[in-house]
Formats: C-alpha cells, structure tokens, sequence
C-alpha cells in the first residue's frame, strides 16, 4: 500500500506538468482567436455594418416621406397660410390656390369654400408668418415664462 503511494506520488509533479504545459497550450490558443483590432476583416465587418445601419435608416426616413405626403420642399401649388379653430372640430383654413387665396370652412365630414379674396391677405412668399422661428415657439409653449 505504501508502494502505490509513493509511485502515485512520484507521478504527481508529471501530471501537474503536463496541466500546466496543457493551460498554457489552451490559453495560448484562446489568445490567438480572439480578433485583432485593425485585422482587415474586423475593419470590413464594422464598416459594413455601419453601412446597413445608414441604408436602414435612410430607406425609414424616404418611407416616411413617401407615406405621409411630406417631402423637403413641396413644389405643389396648393399652400396652407394660415388657420384658426372655430369650434371643438371646427376649423377655418386660409389657403393660396395658384395666385388666389380661399377661405375654406373644415368640419368632420364637409369641406365649403367661404369665400375667395379679391386681394392677397398675407403674401405668398413671406414665410417668417407661415413658420415662426424656435424662439418664439419655446416661449409660448412656456408655463413658466422666459427666466432671463
């Protein structure tokens, strides 16, 4: 019995040696494959996938522009210039119409044209009425007023 022991001692620095030689082998090849940073074919993968991400994005925004009728610049003939509530769903709407301005009655489920303008109330080409810049916007929609 104490034979064995010592036999099975004797083989114990072997085997330690032959896991640690394994460890190394092991931890060797796991460093090895991981990728190298600037390796060609990590480049290609984060710059391809960089490129799916701006191909998704730009194919969201032309759906977008295509399905809610907006685009950059509409160059259709009919403007909105201005409009007011009248009532709960009511709206009256100024609209220019190929050089003429109406004015058009909207309530759920009819659209009259009141009345059409001899002449122009706001002009065609000024756009500061149409738009009002961020500014102004901002300190309307304040509740608590402009601090400075």
């Amino acid at each position: 019995m104490i034979k064995v022991i010592s036999q099975l001692l004797a083989l114990l620095p072997l085997s330690l040696a032959s896991v640690a030689r394994a460890q190394e082998t092991v931890s060797d090849a796991t460093v090895s494959a991981a990728p190298e940073l600037f390796s060609a074919s990590y480049l290609f993968q984060v710059l391809g996938s960089l490129v799916l991400v701006f191909v998704c994005l730009f194919a969201v925004v032309y759906f977008l522009k295509r399905f809610n009728g907006t685009g950059v610049g509409s160059g259709s003939a009919l403007r909105v210039l201005g409009s007011a509530n009248v009532g709960q769903r009511e709206k009256v709407v100024l609209m220019e119409v190929g050089g003429e301005q109406l004015l058009i009655g909207v309530a759920p489920g009819s659209v009259r044209k009141i009345h059409v303008l001899a002449e122009p109330v706001i002009e065609g080409d000024s756009s500061a009425t149409a738009s009002p810049d961020f500014a102004a916007v901002l300190r309307a929609a304040n509740p608590l007023g402009s601090k400075s």
